[in-house]
């Protein structure tokens, strides 16, 4: 049964995301959909003009059984190779939608950086406050929608981009004479890759709620220009932080504050940003090259590792500590949206 409370947040949910629909809906299509259109076009040329020794690849790929790494997309390549690489596919394919991941910090980073000051600008905060919605409820739902609701959509939308993407690939690997569909179909981990993905959701949830924090909590308190506050305060404490140090030899650890106050408080949005803090060990990246020389990256081991190793994020002091902080300017930014002046 739903109670009066839980109808609010879901309606106050429905809001944000509908006022914020360009940024949360139509950014990952757009997105999505040029990617889906160059990789064609540049796998269709590809195709053309090499026929004969298929695409070219470059740097780390998919490894074989004994160590060697694949050079090229070709109907030469062994059984090895082939089954290989149809293994590297279906267990990394959605890294191929990892730009999306880039617009949705994007997103998220100037969502909450906005979202309580526009309410002041143009004055619409007094009609949300006439209304008997608590601040509690309407700040959490701008959370909410920030922290769940753009980063589920994106997956989904990611999930649907490198399936199209995968199956991109496998059609010109078919008109090279590789015939790879449908070995990849029949592979367990094509299935279980998005569900891998979704699964690093509440991680980055935790992980990024200190830059959550601190964003809407300047968005509630600045008058103007949110954004030269929200950056230039940390960027600039930073730069005369390492110029004291540099002048006067303090001998102090500049790299800590700019890592984990700087990066730490306006970074954390980007997903994956937790491996900067904490890296991956063992992971490679593959760079494949078309004819055409655009090239497509994505790490050779499967999803699970990444998101097991994501997983490991959770039993670390600093993940808790930034945890603990964003909750504390949340709450500041729920005060200061009581008794902050509208206009």
């Amino acid at each position: 049964m739903n109670t009066p409370r839980s109808n609010t947040m879901s309606w106050l949910i429905k809001r944000e995301f509908w006022e914020h629909k360009g940024g949360f809906f139509w950014a990952p299509i757009w997105v999505g959909a040029i990617m889906v259109f160059f990789l064609a076009a540049s796998v269709l040329t590809g195709v053309i003009a090499g026929h004969s020794h298929g695409f070219r690849f470059n740097g780390t790929t998919v490894m074989t059984s004994s160590g060697d790494s694949i050079t090229s997309l070709s109907g030469s390549m062994t059984p090895d190779e082939q089954s290989d690489l149809v293994h590297g596919l279906a267990a990394s394919y959605t890294g191929f939608a990892t730009p999306l991941f880039i617009v949705l910090g994007v997103v998220v980073f100037f969502f909450c950086l906005g979202t309580l000051f526009d309410d002041r600008k143009d004055r619409s905060v007094l009609f949300w406050k006439s209304l008997p919605i608590s601040d509690s409820a309407t700040v959490l739902s701008k959370v909410v929608i920030a922290l769940i609701g753009a980063p589920v959509i994106t997956v989904a939308f990611a999930t649907v981009v490198s399936l199209l993407s995968l199956a991109v690939i496998c059609i010109g690997a078919e008109m090279l004479g590789l015939h790879i569909i449908g070995p990849v179909l029949a592979t367990p981990s094509l299935y279980v890759s998005p569900f891998e993905v979704l699964a690093m959701v509440p991680v980055y949830a935790l992980w990024a709620l200190p830059t959550i924090g601190w964003l809407m909590m300047v968005s509630a308190w600045a008058r103007s220009k949110p954004f030269l506050w929200a950056v230039g305060v940390p960027v600039l404490t930073g730069t005369l932080l390492s110029w004291f140090n540099a002048m006067f030899d303090f001998n102090w650890h500049i790299g800590w504050f700019w890592q984990h106050i700087v990066g730490r408080g306006l970074l954390s949005v980007v997903p994956g940003s937790w491996f900067a803090h904490h890296p991956m060990h063992g992971i490679g990246e593959t760079v494949i090259h078309t004819a055409t020389g655009m090239s497509m990256h994505r790490h050779a081991d499967d999803m699970g590792t990444i998101m097991s190793q994501s997983w490991s994020v959770l039993g670390t002091a600093d993940l808790w500590i930034g945890v603990a902080a964003g909750a504390a300017m949340l709450y500041a930014a729920i005060r200061l949206r009581r008794w902050r002046d509208e206009g």
